[in-house]
């Protein structure tokens, strides 16, 4: 579980804000929920390498723009219900929304770091298979030599206005948003949903004070 909790909050931020960066620009036809995937994690490796090199601004100096960038990757709305459950219907539309802003923002604090130490060595990626079912759709992929290990890494996805967003991410099985949901319901056993926004709007305003 160690291992795959340190994947979780490693390789999260790696392989899916790193990914979805340069995306929109891959000029990939295929719209399928694998070629999404693809399209950008081929590139992850090559845009990390770049920041090193000195010839990048790094990630957190180009923070508004790649918000807007995963943004059209990812369905923050559904990753952020799924991420509080129960308690999500119970708030107004404000707070739901004022919610997503800030798990977006927590999200991107906690991975944007990681990435940017991150070095590389000799990782592969290996796109294995999509399933879709409807509107929902799960890209299987494994991150061969990780650490000297092999990682089973899962998108999944949903089809929204046509285009396929990836909600959640699975890392040896665990899952980003379960992960976050058991976090969010300790917090909220004890506390108010408004105390919980004030308590996320402590941690992002010192996230962003140490990036």
């Amino acid at each position: 579980m160690q291992k795959s909790f340190r994947f979780t909050v490693f390789g999260i931020g790696l392989w899916i804000l790193s990914a979805f960066l340069f995306t929109a620009s891959s000029g990939s036809a295929d719209n399928s929920p694998l070629a999404l995937i693809q399209s950008g994690t081929d590139r992850a490796l090559q845009i990390i390498k770049s920041a090193h090199s000195g010839n990048a601004p790094s990630l957190s100096e180009r923070r508004a723009e790649i918000l807007q960038i995963i943004d059209k990757y990812f369905d923050f709305g559904e990753m952020a219900k799924r991420a509080l459950g129960r308690p999500w219907k119970e708030q107004s539309p404000q707070k739901q929304q004022e919610f997503v802003d800030l798990f977006k923002q927590l999200l991107f604090n906690n991975y944007a770091g990681r990435v940017e130490t991150y070095t590389g060595t000799n990782e592969q990626l290996v796109y294995d298979e999509q399933k879709i079912d409807g509107e929902y759709a799960l890209v299987k992929t494994r991150v061969l030599n990780y650490r000297n290990a092999n990682i089973q890494l899962d998108y999944r996805l949903k089809l929204i206005n046509g285009e396929w967003k990836v909600y959640d991410v699975v890392a040896e099985g665990v899952s980003l948003v379960d992960n976050y949901r058991g976090q969010f319901n300790s917090i909220l056993a004890s506390k108010s949903f408004d105390a919980f926004l004030g308590q996320l709007k402590e941690k992002v305003a010192d996230q962003q004070g140490t990036l």
